[in-house]
């Protein structure tokens, strides 16, 4: 693949940090936007620009000589429906404008399976809001649907670990649920591969495995880790009452949180199953190896307990 020169927003994230890493362990010049430049102090980027997705000057500076690029920045917590819109639709488009005026050929879009369902919460709402603006404004352009993304050093998925880890697991969702899943360094290749290629539209991404339930999670960690011993899944009718609760706490206090009565709705509902053509690759990781693998770096990291069951990981399939 001809080297290529990539700007990339989002990189301090959590999918951002191993895109960014496997973009220049490819060969490509990346050039990277951030709030904090202190933050990317030992990434291997090319260049750092200071700003966000409302500096216009800063904007115009990344995409300045690209041949790429790869949008990863949003909000996945704000406080209200307006926080959501500014950063995940207005931010867009601010970034899409400044693309378009600096000749930037390539533009790929990372989305959310939430922008499927927007009825359900502001997020997923703005994040299909963005989505149009993409679509709208760049006939090149490639928008990309992640599932939820699991591993190493997401905060968002920790509490379920937790509960996983438990002798009672309490889930807040429903027992006959499906969805996708997919781990980090496999999306992170996946969009490596996307700014690559030519392709153009949308697409929903995943694990290749067709969808999980609550019991193959369950399944997984009971044979590595011997739990959890039983589960509870907790009714809607409680978890909305939460999720009205801290939405009245966030705007008093002013703090964003990730819980939400939209976030519930999200949680809640029965088909997260990505639909469509995929990314076919080869040899994705499976859940059964990147759920064990994941817990194991939060036990070494001292944010999940260590269990004694005997770990059979590598005989399960």
């Amino acid at each position: 693949m001809p080297r290529m020169r990539i700007a990339l927003t989002g990189a301090t994230g959590f999918v951002g940090r191993p895109v960014c890493r496997l973009l220049s362990e490819r060969g490509h010049e990346v050039s990277v936007l951030a709030r904090n430049p202190n933050r990317l102090e030992n990434a291997e980027v090319s260049r750092v620009v200071a700003g966000d997705l409302f500096n216009k000057m800063a904007l115009a500076e990344l995409v300045s000589g690209a041949d790429a690029v790869l949008h990863l920045a949003g909000a996945i917590k704000a406080r209200g429906r307006e926080g959501f819109f500014a950063i995940n639709r207005d931010g867009t488009v601010n970034l899409v404008k400044a693309a378009l005026e600096g000749g930037v050929k390539r533009f790929v879009h990372v989305s959310s399976l939430a922008a499927r369902e927007p009825h359900l919460s502001a997020y997923g709402a703005s994040k299909q809001a963005a989505e149009q603006a993409v679509a709208a404004a760049e006939r090149k352009a490639l928008i990309v649907r992640p599932p939820v993304v699991y591993g190493p050093g997401d905060e968002a998925t920790l509490p379920l670990l937790r509960e996983l880890m438990r002798s009672v697991a309490i889930i807040p969702g429903n027992s006959d649920q499906r969805f996708s899943l997919i781990h980090v360094d496999d999306l992170a290749a996946v969009l490596c591969d996307a700014v690559e290629s030519e392709r153009t539209g949308l697409v929903e991404v995943d694990d290749l495995s067709g969808g999980h339930g609550w019991d193959d999670l369950f399944a997984i960690t009971r044979h590595v880790f011997g739990v959890p011993k039983n589960s509870i899944f907790v009714p809607f009718a409680f978890a909305s009452l939460a999720g009205m609760i801290v939405d009245t706490w966030a705007a008093v206090s002013g703090h964003a949180q990730m819980i939400s009565q939209g976030k519930m709705r999200e949680l809640y509902h029965p088909d997260w199953v990505v639909t469509g053509e995929n990314w076919p690759r080869p040899n994705p990781i499976v859940l059964s190896q990147g759920l064990p693998a994941t817990i194991r770096w939060y036990q070494e990291q001292g944010k999940l307990p260590r269990k004694d069951a005997e770990d059979r990981s590598e005989r399960h399939d």
